[in-house]
């Protein structure tokens, strides 16, 4: 869920210690799988049959989220690959939350992987440290994934990863309660009013009040985390304080205010009361579908955010996506793995056996659960979460918006908090 992205995110040490990762000239080209076109950035390898830079390894090490889904999905995936290739595939499980640390420790000793798994909001701390590798996709290889999850995975204007899955929020609401879903943010109150009495615990619409769920309101009235130029985020450039972020703040105080959610909401009090039928709508990700269809069955939907401001309202996207560790011997044989647990018939079986959206417009639509519509649609407006090793500072903004939401003033509080952001980035020294 996406508490697990903000509580990686915070876990990592700000500003890692950079490593001595192989010098690479240039990108991590060569030829990925189905013989796209591309040079080894090792002179001296023989080239393949196959049309590979490198010579035929006998084996490749990936690690793996220890999660027993994830996992067993991923050691299917590996074995039909070593089944096509001869390469045999060694599937190591290591935690997610733990993998950086390891990686940092274990590749320069030669003990790491050739391939390794990871949000990107961990993108960041990774190229700092020199521990993944920069890839130069085709055209054609670009083509197959999303461009949302494809934004996520590029960091100082290259891109580093091969993106399996995607993730964001979206509406969830009762049939039962509610005929259609609302169109606009701005017509909850007013339209669904008769479905709200906060004394007998019943609400026509919930959401937590937190800046993850906020962002669609500062977005959507002129705000933004970082400024970015030439394809890189510009930490020093903050604009949570700008006339717009205040603007968006203030509407989501009025907003919140305005439908009767409780300033307090905590996810678990939220879906309690949405599996309990006592709230006709919530904002949730992914992670909350499961329960809710156990409850409602049929009776539950899924639909986009309704519009902020006359605009599609845009959600954080999280990307989860295979890495090239700087250290791999064999990168353009890594290379041909990641693509091979990224390309279409894989992406359709790793969501089988996962229920994560794939990172590919081709398998998102031959998904045929209707719940997932609302997701699919979503992740059009979606915007990745920052992936640079300042955005852990911005989380301060959580408290901000508990402020705001209770009524103090937005400007007030804004400029306190990005000054106390701009401050510990300075600190960072980058």
């Amino acid at each position: 869920m996406k508490k697990t992205w903000i509580l990686a995110c915070l876990c990592i040490l700000l500003f890692g210690v950079t490593a001595c990762a192989p010098d690479r000239s240039g990108q991590l080209g060569g030829a990925g799988e189905g013989g796209n076109d591309g040079t080894s950035s090792n002179n001296e390898a023989s080239v393949n049959s196959d049309g590979t830079g490198q010579q035929q390894p006998d084996k490749l090490v990936i690690w793996s989220n220890d999660d027993a889904k994830h996992l067993k999905v991923v050691e299917q995936l590996a074995g039909e690959f070593a089944a096509d290739t001869g390469v045999q595939v060694e599937v190591v499980p290591v935690s997610g939350s733990e993998q950086v640390q390891k990686l940092s420790l274990a590749a320069p000793a030669g003990n790491g992987p050739d391939l390794f798994y990871q949000p990107q909001d961990r993108l960041g701390d990774l190229a700092v440290q020199g521990l993944a590798e920069a890839v130069e996709l085709s055209q054609q290889e670009r083509a197959e994934y999303s461009a949302a999850a494809l934004d996520a995975v590029q960091y100082e204007g290259q891109t580093y990863g091969f993106p399996i899955s995607i993730e964001t929020y979206a509406l969830y609401y009762n049939k039962a309660l509610v005929d259609q879903p609302p169109v606009k943010m701005e017509d909850i109150a007013g339209t669904y009013a008769s479905l709200t009495d906060a004394g007998q615990d019943r609400y026509a619409f919930l959401m937590v009040p937190d800046f993850y769920y906020a962002i669609p309101f500062i977005m959507n009235y002129g705000g933004y985390i970082f400024g970015q130029q030439d394809g890189k985020y510009d930490a020093s450039d903050l604009g949570l304080n700008n006339e717009g972020a205040v603007q968006g703040m203030s509407a989501y105080a009025s907003f919140v205010k305005e439908t009767g959610i409780p300033a307090t909401m905590t996810t678990d009090v939220m879906d309690t009361l949405f599996l309990e039928g006592k709230a006709a709508m919530t904002v949730n990700g992914l992670w909350a579908m499961k329960p809710y269809a156990e409850k409602l069955g049929d009776d539950l939907g899924t639909a986009p955010l309704p519009t902020v401001n006359g605009e599609p309202a845009p959600s954080f996207v999280g990307v989860k996506s295979w890495f090239i560790s700087s250290y791999s011997k064999h990168p353009e044989w890594a290379k041909r793995l990641a693509l091979h647990l990224t390309n279409a018939a894989s992406s359709e079986v790793y969501y089988e056996q996962t229920g994560e959206i794939p990172a590919r417009p081709d398998a998102q639509q031959s998904i045929a659960d209707p719940l997932y519509d609302g997701f699919v649609q979503q992740l059009d407006s979606g915007v990745p979460m920052p992936n640079i090793p300042e955005m852990s500072t911005v989380w301060a903004m959580d408290d901000a918006v508990d402020f705001i939401v209770q009524g103090e003033d937005p400007k007030s509080v804004l400029d306190e908090t990005t000054e106390q952001i701009a401050s510990q980035i300075k600190a960072s020294g980058r």
